[in-house]
């Protein structure tokens, strides 16, 4: 008898079929096999299952959103003939999901929200407009429990202006979003989740499906924000303050941080902040006018081999194949590229227009010409 999880694991590669896909380059066999490995973790510890079954289940369950889109204007084939534009889409099998990567947390710690929207359609295409940024068409809304809700837009200005990128689902594609939450100038530490408590996060999208206006709603998340332990309210203390929650949330070293970050790695060996301020510090490294790309790729690595809970990990891999392409080495950022395919298919840096993903694996003919087989088992 099939197990739970065995049985939406099957659901989710029936969905999915046989072909890979385009914008996430997720085959069946990468998508079993991405779960085995995340199963085996499962095994290490027993929160994992419930957190892998909630999310297919997710996946599976998920309301679709209702309506019809207008016809997409037909722009022919590559040679060129003319065809008959499609009749109306039902949106019934555009699909919006919104996550977190855990449900409990501490104060100050980055929540990190995942939007996942999917064509289970064997047929239409969809078309995505819109800015999809948190100070403009993307609402995102927070409210600790019996307080009014307030809008996040990371100190940025509503209707700020923004790229509007367009997102094109095959049948049967995704494409994932992650956006941080962490960083609230309103608040004088600067963090949004700056007291204990319950927390709902509402979000939804004002986008153009099809050329048609519709409000993208996804499904509300509560969280818990609980007081950090004793060995971690130490090192609270020394970043609770404005300059580190944006750097927590641009993942970029932000003011004069950077020795607070490096006096938090000396201080407190063992917080849950070290891997973060670990990998602000690599990315600072990374950026500099005479990097040892070596070196960097290294801090990487040492962060993904000690940090097996860090909810960055797949950010961690993009990192050391970014260093492998400044070294010129194809190969190697070939490997990095697929792990990121093979144990994050739901990566947001998998995506076409991703530079080193369409540079080493969209463009056409180059994976075939340079990519052995044996580093995409």
């Amino acid at each position: 008898m099939q197990s739970p999880l065995s049985r939406f694991t099957n659901r989710i590669a029936f969905l999915v079929g046989q072909k890979s896909l385009p914008l996430g380059r997720i085959s069946r066999f990468r998508l079993q096999t991405g779960i085995a490995s995340a199963k085996e973790r499962c095994r290490e510890k027993g929160f994992r299952v419930k957190k892998s079954v909630a999310i297919l289940v997710l996946l599976v369950l998920a309301s679709p959103i209702g309506g019809f889109a207008a016809p997409v204007t037909p722009t022919g084939p590559a040679t060129g003939q003319a065809t008959s534009g499609p009749a109306l889409v039902s949106l019934g099998e555009l699909h919006a999901f919104a996550f977190t990567n855990k449900r409990e947390y501490v104060v100050g710690e980055p929540v990190f929200l995942t939007l996942l929207l999917a064509n289970w359609s064997q047929k239409s295409t969809f078309e995505l407009q819109g800015y999809l940024h948190l100070a403009n068409d993307f609402e995102v809304m927070v409210a600790r429990s019996r307080e009014l809700p307030k809008r996040f837009t990371a100190g940025l200005p509503t209707d700020a202006f923004a790229p509007g990128p367009t997102y094109v689902l095959r049948p049967r594609e995704w494409n994932t979003l992650r956006r941080s939450l962490c960083y609230e100038p309103e608040h004088p530490s600067g963090f949004l989740f700056d007291q204990p408590g319950r927390y709902t996060i509402a979000c939804k999208a004002n986008a153009a499906v099809n050329y048609s206006p519709r409000v993208l709603t996804f499904p509300e998340i509560q969280i818990e924000i609980k007081e950090p332990v004793a060995g971690d309210l130490k090192a609270l203390e020394l970043i609770r303050r404005p300059d580190c929650a944006e750097s927590l949330q641009e993942l970029q070293i932000q003011g004069e941080s950077a020795k607070i970050w490096q006096d938090l790695v000396a201080r407190f060996p063992d917080s849950l902040w070290v891997p973060y301020a670990k990998l602000l510090l690599a990315r600072q490294a990374l950026e500099g006018e005479q990097s040892d790309y070596n070196e960097v790729a290294k801090q990487f690595e040492a962060i993904l081999s000690d940090s097996v809970d860090f909810p960055l990990r797949n950010d961690l891999c993009y990192y050391c194949a970014m260093c492998q392409d400044r070294l010129g080495r194809p190969l190697e950022t070939l490997r990095w590229l697929y792990r990121i395919q093979r144990e994050y298919p739901l990566s947001p840096n998998i995506h076409a227009s991703d530079r080193l993903f369409r540079k080493y694996i969209y463009q056409p003919g180059w994976e075939q010409r340079y990519a052995p087989w044996y580093l995409r088992e």
